[in-house]
């Protein structure tokens, strides 16, 4: 029974897999991927009560890894991960009703159905779920010889994970990465080696290129869901260009600059955890969901220190990402979720950008204590599949056939018209104000990129891209507007590097958690799940991928190494470095309504393209745009 359903529903499955979404799996694997598939459904056979439940949780089973795979690939371009689990009900969330009765409702059921139908009557019984046992506790006990000997036997390119799939199947690659990640697990460092790690990244050579006079200004951050600029897809064929014209003359004015994110077509997380914290995620954890365990000096909690209130606004569940946590962790006062919100101009379920910009502008007027304020905003409108509504219809058309890419035009023209409405009005009523927009990454265009494919932006696969194709992937519109100065020229800005310009643009030259993740010098680094970027100017120069022995690529994973030691030790482990640096060190008590002055320092402004008002840039070929000063030189 057990050699006939595997071999008959694994074919199926790897049909469907090539029919819908053009995934097959390496023929000579197969053996070895159905091989471990009938060991496992052997095993669950023996210790079942009912033969037709068991058929039923081995057709759940395949269905969820050799149909599941393929479809995350499709779409997303990578298959199941282990940290995926963490970011599962996210997932389901986003997905509404779809999400349930396509993936939560199936594995619900999956796990309900194998508990029911498990026995231990008979020795068979008991053989199969020794042999389960077995099965388990092999990657668990002994991960590190696991993946040893998977790698030599099967391969591992840590920068293609779909040719893992392809060249392995799910069983194969489900064991593989499982193994790997629990072998990858590693202690937090102690007090010295973190200390070590400090000083070196702190040491490094840092370029100058902003500098303000201190003053307490007050901060908006508009962070946009999927906003992207899709012009670029010269095989759209939209009828007149998607950006508002008058956000596009704002955008030029700062020079194009993009923000680099760490995300792709989804993981918003990930780019706000970046911006809040000052540290670059380069694997596939949402970092909202793990690794994110202890209070830190993030940017709200030092601007809380300096006498700011500090709010984040974000129209969706609190829980969504595990946002209510993390934004205590990173230091806010006050987090205003969907409870919070007059759900009053809804586009399928996501509150428009203009509602949520005019409720966040009302309540902060309503709730002002006389402190300077960071208002930080994660919209919502723009989520995918990108929807339309009668107050939002589709003004462009678009000749290209994919669907996606045909509401996308309409919708970033309404996110963009509303954004420049908030921009306008901001520096109208506070004109000293500092206005900090971006995307958090590039949008979900179709299966395998299709969007992207259609106009020749974008390779099929992750592994396949050229570097200009990874630039184009992380890269999305960046406004950065210095009160009366106007929108700033600041090029190509990874998304932990923009904390630090915040700390500028207030005129705070304090030794912060920013500066520990700093790449060195006049280099840029934009680390990735599967490669790290090194930036010349706005282009990508070079990809840095596992066994890559340039001596660029080198200098680039020793300083990507220290950071991830860092990381562990202020994220999750005693937060050691935070010795290093030049404030005390914080006691994470709730903030008080104390109002401190802002530290008073003196700094020379550098040479800039032009100085000319509402048009400020920074040096021609620079790099960074954060100002670095001696410690000795901070009061804080």
């Amino acid at each position: 029974m057990p050699l006939l359903s595997t071999l008959l529903l694994y074919c199926l499955a790897d049909l469907v897999a090539q029919s819908v979404f053009q995934v097959r799996i390496v023929r000579s694997r197969m053996v070895w991927d159905g091989g471990l598939l009938l060991a496992v459904s052997w095993l669950l056979f023996l210790a079942s009560r009912r033969v037709w439940i068991f058929l039923l949780v081995q057709a759940l089973l395949v269905a969820a890894l050799w149909i599941g795979n393929p479809a995350k690939i499709a779409m997303l371009g990578r298959p199941l991960m282990p940290d995926d689990i963490d970011s599962f009900p996210a997932l389901i969330e986003v997905l509404g009703p779809l999400g349930w009765a396509g993936l939560g409702l199936p594995l619900l059921l999956l796990g309900g159905l194998l508990l029911v139908n498990l026995t231990w009557r008979g020795w068979s019984a008991k053989l199969g779920l020794a042999g389960l046992g077995l099965v388990a506790a092999i990657p668990t006990s002994m991960p590190a010889p696991i993946v040893t000997a998977m790698d030599a036997r099967f391969g591992n390119t840590t920068w293609d994970q779909r040719e893992n799939y392809v060249w392995r199947g799910a069983a194969l690659h489900s064991l593989q990465e499982i193994a790997r990640t629990l072998a990858n697990r590693r202690p937090s460092p102690g007090r010295g080696e973190a200390l070590s790690a400090a000083s070196q990244t702190l040491a490094r050579p840092w370029l100058a290129s902003l500098a303000v006079p201190p003053q307490p200004r007050n901060i908006y951050v508009m962070v946009l869901e999927s906003f992207w600029d899709p012009s670029a897809l010269t095989k759209a064929g939209y009828s007149e260009p998607p950006l508002d014209p008058r956000f596009e003359a704002l955008w030029q004015r700062a020079g194009r600059s993009t923000a680099l994110s760490p995300a792709f077509g989804g993981q918003t997380a990930n780019a706000e955890f970046e911006f809040l914290c000052g540290f670059p995620v380069h694997d596939f954890t949402v970092k909202f969901e793990s690794g994110f365990d202890n209070d830190l000096p993030c940017l709200p909690r030092v601007l809380g220190q300096l006498g700011y209130r500090t709010v984040a606004s974000h129209p969706n569940g609190p829980g969504f990402w595990n946002r209510q946590n993390a934004y205590r962790h990173a230091g806010f006062e006050r987090f205003w979720s969907v409870k919070d919100f007059d759900l009053d101009d809804l586009n399928g379920p996501f509150l428009s950008d203009r509602s949520l910009y005019r409720q966040v502008a009302a309540r902060l007027d309503r709730e002002q204590d006389g402190r300077p304020t960071l208002s930080y905003v994660m919209t919502y409108y723009g989520h995918w599949a990108y929807d339309l509504s009668e107050q939002r219809p589709a003004v462009l058309t678009a000749s290209s056939d994919n669907d996606l890419v045909q509401r996308y035009g309409s919708v970033i023209r309404h996110k963009s018209r509303e954004l420049y409405d908030e921009i306008e009005r901001i520096t109208a009523t506070d004109p000293d104000a500092i206005v900090i927009a971006f995307g958090d990454h590039l949008p979900t265009l179709g299966a395998k990129f299709g969007g992207y494919v259609e106009s020749g932006l974008l390779a099929e696969r992750f592994g396949a891209f050229t570097p200009a194709q990874y630039g184009v992937s992380d890269a999305t519109p960046l406004i950065v507007i210095d009160g009366k100065r106007g929108p700033l020229r600041v090029g190509s800005v990874p998304m932990f590097e923009l904390p630090r310009l915040v700390m500028d643009l207030i005129g705070s030259s304090q030794t912060t958690l920013f500066d520990l993740s700093r790449t060195p010098g006049d280099r840029l680094y934009r680390p990735l799940p599967e490669a790290t970027l090194i930036y010349s100017g706005r282009e990508v120069a070079q990809v840095c991928r596992t066994g890559d022995d340039s001596a660029e690529c080198a200098d680039a994973a020793g300083w990507l190494a220290s950071v991830e030691l860092l990381e562990r030790d202020l994220f999750e482990g005693k937060r050691y470095a935070l010795d290093a640096l030049d404030q005390p060190r914080p006691a994470f008590d709730p903030l008080p309504g104390a109002k401190p002055p802002l530290p008073s320092v003196e700094i020379a402004m550098p040479t800039t393209e032009s100085d000319a008002p509402g048009d400020g840039a920074v040096p021609a070929g620079a790099v960074h745009v954060v100002q670095r000063q001696a410690a000795s030189d901070s009061s804080d």
